[in-house]
């Protein structure tokens, strides 16, 4: 489904991904782990065409994108659903409006169409009955839910999580990562999602890549990774475990 070739990603005299390549199968779940400035969140946006590479291909759904200007890459945004670290969403706008921006924003549909697909999605994330509520009046995480709803409001092929559960208790992170694994099965999405937080990875994984300074350093399931003898995969663990 997702595909990146040789991927080389530069900020000034900084290189943040270095000629790295990967394969994302069809309807799994890929986190992707490592410190912070090891390229993870630049690979996702590489994916939607918010960064461009310097080098390298970037495949979604069988198109070469790297290339693609802002009018193609409409195209390529509609497949995807992406879910920020913060829930960005706008204050001025009730839940319902929210979610419903993306769906007037990409789609031909009327408003009973909207109405039905905004219930919907505030269904699959457990928050039915919210619709006339403005962020301002729920909890951080039930906005973070509500993100998560305007994403798969589209029906989209790929959802791409940043960070999902950064500032969240342990309780809303556990929920959270129930929903994304039980959404990208029934959905059957495929998704990728940047973490730094590999109890999340183990429990909702189906593999785990681990970068470091813009190499992949490990790859594997999560049973995989407790087998492995990379250093940085051993501290993560040991992290989890304490």
């Amino acid at each position: 489904m997702i595909e990146y070739k040789n991927l080389v990603k530069k900020f000034g005299e900084r290189t943040i991904l270095k000629g790295l390549s990967l394969k994302v199968n069809p309807g799994e779940i890929l986190f992707i782990l490592g410190t912070s400035g090891t390229g993870k969140s630049v690979l996702l946006k590489n994916t939607v065409g918010l960064l461009k590479p310097d080098q390298g291909e970037v495949w979604v759904d069988g198109e070469e994108i790297s290339g693609f200007n802002e009018n193609q890459l409409q195209s390529v945004r509609k497949k995807c659903g992406m879910v920020f670290q913060h829930p960005a969403l706008f204050d001025s706008l009730t839940v319902f409006n929210n979610i419903a921006f993306g769906l007037r924003k990409h789609f031909s549909l009327n408003e009973q169409e909207i109405s039905e697909k905004v219930k919907k999605a505030l269904n699959l994330v457990n928050l039915a009955g919210i619709e006339d509520l403005f962020p301002a009046q729920i909890s951080y995480g039930m906005q973070k839910r509500v993100s998560l709803a305007r994403a798969v409001a589209l029906d989209p092929k790929i959802l791409l999580f940043d960070e999902p559960t950064t500032g969240l208790d342990p309780v809303t992170t556990s929920a959270v990562n129930q929903l994304i694994r039980n959404l990208s099965k029934k959905l059957e999405t495929t998704s990728m999602v940047v973490s730094h937080d590999m109890n999340s990875a183990m429990t909702v994984a189906d593999r785990i890549v681990v970068l470091d300074q813009g190499n992949i350093i490990a790859l594997g399931t999560p049973e995989e990774m407790k087998k492995s003898t990379v250093p940085l995969v051993k501290e993560f663990l040991f992290e989890a475990q304490t």
